[in-house]
């Protein structure tokens, strides 16, 4: 009797919008609007606090990507869009609810899962997310409880109250792509959206930077910390994305994945690192290194150049000195480091700097040149190759080959001496030029001097001699 009641007073209020207009809206039919007389900030379910969570309102729905493209409250959530035809949800069969968080993958991926449904609004769209969802250290999580709750339901006797679902509390699509409830889905391309490139970051904080909320948390056995946000904006990437506005620096989703976010294991890492840095990760899959880190349970890149906060390399990294990394292992011999490899490290350093050294006499004698006016713009354009050349030495280094350092050193030390060569020869034209333009002179100011002694020389003429006389004045 309630739910007759109840549905015979929402067909009345929807006559009395009809025949007043009030739920029309910018074009938009009344049969649109529908839902709002029950969950709209009007609707007969507001006013109660714990119907809070029920209540959406046209003003969140106008900047919804969905709402945008077309789509209405029965896309989503099934049920009877015609007014006429109003069933209680409780009786619709057609209802999809939402009865826990464990339902959020599969509600949404009803239909970002469905090909031919999403085709009509993208020719090649995605429909994996759902899939990688439950791949993801949150699906994993959210599975289990989801497990967890089913036998707890099962185990309960007939009569008992059934056991609340209990939150694992991890994301599921809402955390990351609704920026403040369940009905304001922005687009990704939105600058707005919680999953634009330059918000991930910030948005996966809103968890993992939780110190309370990550407490305890592990995955594989091994602690996920809280700080991960804090050290990527320190980070040579973070400083990229953030200072810069370079978009194409990695954030979060860029190493950890999207939908199916997971730490990389550590015989993966390279391959995360490798897909911006594919050359230094080709040579290092090459080496015996490689597998020496997974052997020794070391994250291949991230061992030395760190994880959140990869920091700008540097050649005092490389050596045994001071604070380079290869002295953390092969000092002491860790993890099985060899005083071999400490030689090869030392080697690899030391020409890295005559390298260096080398570019710069170089560049100081380009220099010099250029200021005394010489041409000089070829063995400028050519020490370019030296410099490419020690850019290359540097990616070279993760060989762990000595010989193949050298190799590509030694392209820049003859690079180096072509140029400083030419740069010298212009120094020696332009002395050559002083030496001729002083032995040309000497005989132009030879010249000039005798005609003057010569002109000094000259008599002075009679007639100038006597005029000069008339003019001196009387005594």
């Amino acid at each position: 009797m309630r739910a007759v009641l109840r549905v015979a007073l929402v067909k009345m209020l929807l006559a009395a919008a009809v025949a007043t207009g009030a739920a029309q809206d910018d074009e938009e039919s009344l049969e649109d609007y529908s839902c709002n007389f029950c969950h709209g900030n009007d609707g007969t379910l507001a006013g109660v606090e714990e119907n809070k969570h029920l209540i959406v309102t046209h003003e969140d729905l106008k900047a919804d990507v969905h709402w945008q493209k077309g789509l209405r409250c029965h896309d989503c959530h099934g049920g009877n869009p015609k007014l006429d035809d109003y069933v209680d949800h409780r009786d619709d069969a057609g209802f999809r609810p939402l009865q826990s968080l464990a339902d959020m993958p599969g509600f949404c991926g009803h239909c970002h899962s469905d090909t031919q449904y999403m085709r009509r609004f993208r020719p090649s769209p995605r429909t994996d997310q759902e899939m990688e969802y439950w791949t993801s250290g949150h699906g994993q999580r959210l599975r289990q409880a989801g497990e967890d709750y089913k036998k707890a339901l099962e185990a309960a006797k007939d009569g008992e109250e059934a056991p609340v679902f209990e939150d694992p509390k991890v994301a599921t699509c809402l955390d990351c792509h609704s920026p403040g409830g369940k009905h304001n889905m922005l687009a990704v391309a939105d600058q707005k959206s919680p999953v634009y490139v330059t918000h991930v970051a910030e948005t996966c904080a809103k968890c993992h930077s939780d110190a309370e909320l990550m407490a305890d948390r592990t995955y594989h056995g091994k602690p996920l910390g809280h700080d991960q946000y804090e050290e990527w904006k320190q980070s040579v990437h973070g400083q990229a994305m953030l200072e810069k506005g370079d978009l194409s620096a990695p954030t979060c989703n860029d190493c950890h994945g999207n939908h199916g976010a997971v730490p990389p294991e550590v015989d993966s890492v390279a391959n995360a690192c490798g897909t911006c840095h594919n050359k230094v990760a080709t040579l290092f899959a090459e080496t015996r290194m490689k597998h020496r880190f997974e052997e020794e349970g070391l994250p291949g890149c991230a061992a030395c150049h760190g994880n959140h906060q990869t920091q700008h390399p540097s050649d005092a990294m490389l050596g045994m000195d001071g604070e380079a990394f290869c002295n953390r292992c092969h000092k002491d011999n860790q993890f099985g480091a060899t005083l071999a490899g400490a030689t090869a490290a030392v080697k690899m350093r030391d020409g890295l700097e005559n390298l260096k050294t080398q570019i710069a006499v170089a560049e100081h004698t380009i220099e010099e040149a250029e200021r005394l006016g010489m041409e000089v713009r070829g063995p400028r354009f050519d020490l370019r190759q030296a410099r490419d050349a020690l850019t290359n030495a540097r990616s070279v280094i993760h060989t762990f080959s000595p010989e193949s350092v050298q190799e590509a050193i030694g392209e820049g030390l003859t690079a180096t001496a072509n140029v400083t060569a030419s740069a010298n020869a212009a120094l020696a034209e332009h002395a050559n030029r002083r030496i001729w333009l002083a032995a040309t002179l000497a005989p132009i100011l030879l010249v000039v001097g005798l005609l003057l002694l010569y002109i000094r020389a000259l008599p002075i003429p009679a007639v100038q001699a006597t005029s000069q006389a008339e003019q001196l004045p009387e005594h």
